[in-house]
């Protein structure tokens, strides 16, 4: 039986945006008299939860908040300096023209997605789009689960489409299967540590449908 449903995150899976993060963060970190920030560091520093993100970073926990407003400018001011990743749109073309339903999970502001999503002409690929909404305060393991019941769809029919340990952990938390797309934000060796299955590459997605 083969999955039916696919989740897919955002930044990093569908959005080549792993360069632009480590742009910001070494220009955050270079104004507060540290170092640099360079892309393999990076990827062996990245994840959730974001506080803990910045302390190993170097910053102090007390400049979490101001840190997240800055970054968020400088990412929102350059984002669609982005490009898709490599096969992106010929995959969900292709999951749609095989009659199944995709729906977006995103740690990423509800309202910003939305945006993105239309900018690059994606949406009629969707079921449904769904990011964080202040409003409801809740993570993205519980939006996912939401999202789930939102849609109605059978969590075992459901494959998650990610790039970092955290989509890991959201995926088991939904009850949902998961594969991880290593796109820069974290290093290879991390995710196939937490006992992952990665692909390489965005199409090798559309040979694990019919499992």
């Amino acid at each position: 039986m083969g999955y039916r449903r696919l989740i897919w995150d955002w930044n990093g899976t569908l959005l080549d945006d792993a360069w632009l993060s480590v742009e910001v963060m070494s220009q955050l970190r270079q104004s507060r008299g540290l170092a640099p920030l360079g892309g393999e560091q990076y990827q062996e520093l990245f994840g959730f939860p974001l506080k803990e993100y910045c302390v190993r970073l170097g910053f102090a926990p007390e400049q979490f908040a101001a840190l997240t407003a800055e970054f968020s400018q400088h990412y929102e001011a350059r984002r669609l300096e982005c490009s898709l990743q490599a096969q992106a749109r010929q995959v969900l073309a292709a999951v749609q023209a095989g009659g199944r339903l995709q729906a977006v999970l995103s740690a990423y502001q509800q309202s910003y997605l939305t945006q993105i999503i239309d900018h690059y002409g994606l949406s009629g690929h969707f079921a449904a789009v769904a990011g964080l909404d202040n409003a409801y305060a809740e993570g993205k393991a519980a939006r996912g689960q939401r999202l789930l019941a939102d849609l109605g769809w059978d969590p075992a029919e459901v494959l998650l489409v990610g790039d970092t340990d955290h989509d890991f952990e959201v995926a088991a938390a939904m009850g949902v299967d998961c594969v991880l797309f290593p796109s820069g934000h974290q290093h290879p060796r991390r995710l196939q540590e937490r006992g992952a299955n990665l692909v390489e590459k965005l199409d090798q997605v559309l040979g694990l449908l019919d499992r």
